[in-house]
């Protein structure tokens, strides 16, 4: 009983010590940020860009600004059905799972173990040691382990494990914003391409008229071979772009529907062309740059990404000192020989207990346990400097963006002016060839100029809508800042389930220490 009292007395010291955490906290790195964006000004060459500082933008349904109804089914799509979203969601309760394999690494281990043998010897061998041939030996006992975490080991384990939870989570969300410029980028695209293929069957038909021209003055003796020849060549030539730009159509086609989690052709058997054009939004809210720290998930994935591999650093460094345990035993156990009667294995006078403690100091290995903590310190560095990288890129691509807009703007309005005045001067061609008062060659040079023009008209404009998807994207469009578990598909969660007892770990609800770490970044 004395040696019991005494063991407690030397748990509860250590406890009361075990306070002691040694290695850095974790404090967020400092960085670069400017007080303000950059904004587009009206000068000869670009267009002023109207954005609102003093508010963020539209966090979640960012994509409405387009007004198409097929990009909001797109988007809602791919939100439940993604693949790689669906990944990235299982990879969170894998990151929870982990967390509670190192939170138990706090409590003592515990094992309940038995045993019963019977020994029969050979009866001249027990004649021969005088002992009895036939013995018999049970026994139950409950074993448990303690290593008292007295410099932090653990508790910097499961700083680590948590940092790399929330990290995990931010990393969903991170992916949930990528998707959906994804997918309104291929949208773009397509709709781009679909504008390009309108555009080239629009001059094809043209230079069809203008062949069927020149092929009547031929039959006619009113022009040269020359022209007739020079007619064909320029639509054959126009022609042949237009497999071309249906393959490039059919590529984004297939990239939209793998996005969407089905095959290749879902897009083009389920969706088809709108007829409305996608409208440019009127303005930003692009707030400040301070905003980015709180508004991009995978910002908060970098910084919680450092936070981990700070918390190892201590875990090294904890290999520096001694560590303690206590360790018991306590059960039940009896012996007979020669079937003499065992009685009862539960009886008082059987039992069998144990306690102890015990020490292990590191000596002819601290230069490998040193050399192992500068590994973690130089990651962590590594961490540190990802992460103000990422906040230097973060505010470079939201200044692309706006240029990006401002720019494709003016020239947009430039090229609608050069359209204009490229379909006057292709009329204009036709009709002075058809009056013989021009060569052919005039023809060409103006019809190619109209397709020429209408082309990058189409491209400019496409440039301007991914502009705006770019912008959203970088200023953290798409998340809502909050730190939830995301829904998983049931027949998946179903599929687990079965196969492992996964308890209520897989269930939609919100987890408490992700919802207030989303509040401490607010």
């Amino acid at each position: 009983m004395n040696r019991l009292v005494s063991s407690c007395w030397l748990a509860s010291a250590c406890l009361a010590l075990s306070g002691c955490m040694v290695g850095p906290d974790y404090v967020r790195p400092a960085t670069k940020v400017q007080d303000q964006f950059s904004q587009p000004k009206q000068t000869e060459f670009t267009e002023a860009l109207e954005a609102t500082n003093a508010q963020r933008i539209n966090p979640v349904t960012w994509w409405a600004s387009f007004k198409d109804p097929i990009l909001n089914r797109l988007l809602a799509r791919a939100a439940s059905d993604n693949l790689t979203l669906q990944r990235a969601a299982v990879r969170i309760a894998q990151a929870r799972a982990q967390l509670g394999v190192t939170e138990a690494t706090l409590l003592p281990t515990v094992n309940l173990s038995g045993s019963g043998a019977r020994n029969d010897q050979p009866n001249a061998l027990s004649q021969y040691l005088n002992t009895s041939s036939v013995s018999n030996t049970r026994s139950l006992m409950i074993q448990a382990n303690w290593e008292i975490d007295f410099w932090g080991k653990y508790r910097r384990g499961i700083e680590s494990s948590l940092a790399s939870y929330i990290s995990t989570a931010a990393a969903f969300y991170s992916a949930d914003v990528s998707i959906a410029s994804d997918i309104a980028n291929t949208y773009i695209n397509i709709r781009n391409y679909e504008g390009l293929i309108q555009v080239a069957k629009t001059n094809l038909a043209l230079q069809a008229e203008s062949l069927r021209i020149a092929g009547s003055r031929y039959k006619n003796g009113s022009t040269s071979l020359l022209d007739l020849s020079q007619a064909e060549s320029q639509y054959e030539q126009t022609k042949s772009q237009i497999p071309t730009l249906i393959a490039s159509l059919k590529m984004y086609q297939y990239a939209m529907s793998v996005l969407l989690g089905e095959s290749p052709d879902y897009y083009e058997q389920n969706f088809k062309s709108s007829q409305q054009d996608l409208v440019a939004p009127a303005a930003l809210q692009v707030g400040i740059p301070k905003d980015l720290l709180r508004r991009r998930p995978d910002i908060l994935q970098a910084e919680y990404a450092a936070a981990a591999q700070s918390a190892l650093i201590g875990v090294n460094e904890a290999a520096l000192y001694p560590s303690f345990s206590l360790s018991g035993l306590f059960g039940f156990q009896t012996s007979s020989t020669n079937n003499s009667n065992q009685g009862n294995l539960f009886s008082w006078d059987n039992r069998n207990t144990s306690i102890a403690g015990s020490f292990m100091f590191p000596l002819f290995y601290r230069g490998a346990i040193t050399d192992q903590i500068r590994v973690q310190d130089a990651v962590f560095q590594q961490s540190i400097l990802a992460y103000q990288n990422l906040v230097l890129q973060a505010q470079k691509e939201v200044q692309d963006a706006l240029v990006t807009i401002s720019t494709t703007r003016s020239s947009a309005a430039d090229l609608k002016k050069s359209v204009i005045a490229a379909e006057q001067a292709a009329k204009l061609a036709l009709d002075r060839y058809k009056a013989g008062q021009v060569d052919y060659n005039t023809v060409i040079i103006a019809q190619q100029q109209l397709l020429l023009v209408q082309n990058t008209l189409v491209q400019t404009n496409t440039n301007n809508l991914l502009g705006y998807v770019s912008a959203f994207k970088s200023l953290g469009g798409g998340w809502s800042g909050d730190l939830l578990t995301p829904a998983l598909p049931d027949a998946m969660v179903a599929e687990m389930k079965q196969r492992t007892n996964w308890g209520n770990a897989l269930n939609h609800q919100p987890d408490p220490r992700l919802v207030q770490s989303s509040e401490t970044i607010q």
